[in-house]
């Protein structure tokens, strides 16, 4: 009788051994066909462009992928660099469906965060990857290849350089910058129609650099300009009434537009400067780009200023509270006052100061 104990205490011991033990399993894998792309086509060349790029869509349309049985199956849909065998790949969309739509802004700004130049062409490699669980190996589709071109979100200038302007001296060119939206520009800037009264647009303040005149901007003030055909260049000639004006190109359809305004100015008021009041002679800073003013400024140190953009209080002004980038070795907040005034903080003098409204920024310079 002891001997069957014996026994069965070695059967149960050896029971509980394997019954401890880690059982592992093998993966069930059932491999079926991919999923395959429908559109867009291998080789194609997408070319994203800023006007009108929430409105331009891109779709993607794939068949569905077969595992052999029925699954609710999650398309992934990948792409890298072509060559790169997608050994560091992005997904722009995981999903249930067998297609996927994006505005171009979105694809552009995906792309540009995984790296790609813009106004480049890129090539590109995308695939669909198919998975149901952790127990099925996933499907990867053939991969197609796309080329890709970015529009940048940011546009440089444009320039002006002519002698209604300021002369012809790339040095004294006048920027035209980017409205942010694609091809269209703006400045304001003064003309004059003493002597040599022609002018012409540049993409960089360089003689290399021209773009034209009224051979890309054949819509244009006919009272105010006039085709140069004297000149072996595109030049206009300004006709109109000497003065300030603002100016709206758009560079893509050849308008260019020009509205007669008045002088835009900037004075420096307070008792840091020629006081609270608007007699002459006031602190004036004179306009030298677009939203930028610089000058002179005789300051007196421990006292109050801010700046304005007419000869009056009303109906603006600029303080601490809108300028916010500024130097405090020179200048910081008044204490103490109910307008958002600076201080002036360095030593009583004569300083070069720079005021501009693109960068919120005041830099003041001995």
């Amino acid at each position: 009788m002891k001997q069957i104990h014996k026994i069965l205490y070695i059967f149960m011991a050896i029971a509980l051994l394997f019954a401890c033990e880690e059982v592992e399993r093998e993966p069930i894998v059932v491999l079926g066909d991919a999923a395959e792309f429908v559109s867009p086509s291998m080789g194609a060349s997408l070319v994203f462009e800023k006007l009108d790029a929430e409105v331009n869509t891109l779709t993607f349309t794939w068949s569905k992928a077969d595992f052999g049985f029925q699954s609710a199956t999650t398309y992934s849909l990948e792409l890298d660099y072509f060559g790169n065998d997608f050994a560091d790949p992005i997904s722009l969309i995981s999903t249930s469906d067998t297609s996927a739509t994006f505005t171009q802004a979105e694809l552009n700004e995906e792309f540009l965060e995984f790296g790609l130049e813009t106004s480049k062409p890129t090539e590109l490699e995308f695939r669909i990857v198919a998975s149901i669980n952790v127990d099925v190996e996933m499907l990867y589709s053939t991969s197609i290849n796309l080329n890709v071109t970015l529009f940048a979100s940011t546009f440089p200038p444009i320039y002006i350089i002519g002698g209604c302007t300021g002369g012809w001296d790339p040095g004294k060119a006048v920027e035209v910058v980017s409205t942010g939206e694609a091809y269209m520009y703006t400045t304001i800037a003064e003309f004059t129609n003493d002597g040599d009264i022609n002018f012409r647009f540049f993409t960089a303040p360089d003689w290399d650099a021209s773009l034209g005149g009224h051979d890309i901007f054949t819509t244009y003030p006919n009272d105010l300009l006039e085709i140069a055909t004297a000149d072996s260049d595109p030049n206009f000639n300004f006709i109109g009434t000497p003065g300030w004006y603002e100016l709206n190109v758009n560079t893509n359809t050849g308008v260019l537009v020009m509205t007669a305004i008045d002088k835009p100015v900037m004075y420096v008021t307070g008792d840091a400067t020629h006081g609270w009041v608007w007699d002459d002679p006031v602190t004036e800073l004179l306009w030298t780009g677009y939203k930028v003013w610089e000058g002179d400024v005789d300051f007196t140190n421990g006292n109050a200023f801010r700046l304005f953009p007419q000869k009056d209080w009303g109906p603006d002004s600029y303080g601490w509270d809108l300028l916010v980038n500024y130097n405090t070795d020179y200048i910081d907040v008044m204490a103490d006052h109910d307008d958002p005034n600076w201080q002036f903080l360095a030593p009583t003098g004569t300083y070069h100061m720079k005021v501009d409204m693109r960068a919120a920024s005041v830099e003041i310079t001995e």
